[in-house]
C-alpha cells in the first residue's frame, strides 16, 4: 500500500471538482507512480497495489502555495489512513515523503529523506518502508523512464523491486 502525504491540486475535490472519484494520485506524480508500478510489474513482480493519503486535502499555505501537512493536520487524519490500512491489511506500507514517513515511522523525523529511503520500519505491525515522493521524483527527472540512470530513480525502483519481491514471500 502506497501513502502519500496529501491530495495534490488534482486530487483535491475543491481545487479540481472533476475529479468526481477523489482519487489520489492522478496527477503528475501519479503517472510517474502508475508507470513505476507498471515497469515493475513488467519485470514480473505481479503485486496489488492500494494508494492512500495521510491527510484528504492539498495543504496550502497563506500565500496558496503548496506545502506539507502540519503534525497538527497528520494527528487529525491519521484515523482514516488506520481505518484505510484495516481494511486493505496491506503486507507492506510505502511511505512517500518526509512528512509521512515521519508520521508512520517517528524515528525518522528530522533525518533527511537520503537517509531513511529503503529503511524498514512497523507501523501497525506492518512493514513500513519511506520512498522519495513521486512528485519529487517529477521535478528531478520529469517523465517516468523505465531505464533513467539517475540516483533517486534508480534507489526507487530497487527499493520498491526489493519491497515487492519480499512481500510476494510472505504469502
Amino acid at each position: 500500500m502506497f501513502v502519500g502525504q496529501g491530495a495534490g491540486k488534482d486530487e483535491d475535490f475543491n481545487m479540481n471538482p472533476k475529479n468526481v472519484l477523489r482519487q489520489p494520485f492522478v496527477g503528475k506524480a501519479g503517472a510517474y507512480l502508475r508507470n513505476m508500478i507498471k515497469f515493475l510489474w513488467d519485470e514480473g513482480l505481479a503485486f496489488n497495489v492500494a494508494i492512500s493519503n495521510s491527510v484528504r486535502f492539498h495543504p496550502l499555505d497563506h500565500n496558496k502555495k503548496d506545502r506539507n501537512p502540519t503534525d497538527e493536520e497528520l494527528s487529525d487524519c491519521i484515523h482514516l489512513l488506520n481505518r484505510d490500512i484495516g481494511i486493505i491489511k496491506p503486507k507492506t506500507l510505502i511511505s512517500l515523503g518526509a512528512s509521512t514517513t515521519n508520521a508512520l515511522a517517528p524515528a525518522t523525523a528530522g533525518m533527511a529523506m537520503g537517509k531513511v529511503v529503503g529503511t524498514s520500519h512497523i507501523y501497525r505491525e506492518i512493514n513500513t518502508i519511506p520512498l522519495y515522493h513521486p512528485s519529487f521524483l517529477t521535478r528531478c527527472y520529469g517523465k517516468f523512464k523505465a531505464h533513467e540512470t539517475g540516483e533517486f530513480h534508480v534507489r526507487c525502483v530497487n527499493v520498491l523491486k526489493t519491497a515487492a519481491a519480499a512481500a510476494l514471500d510472505t504469502k
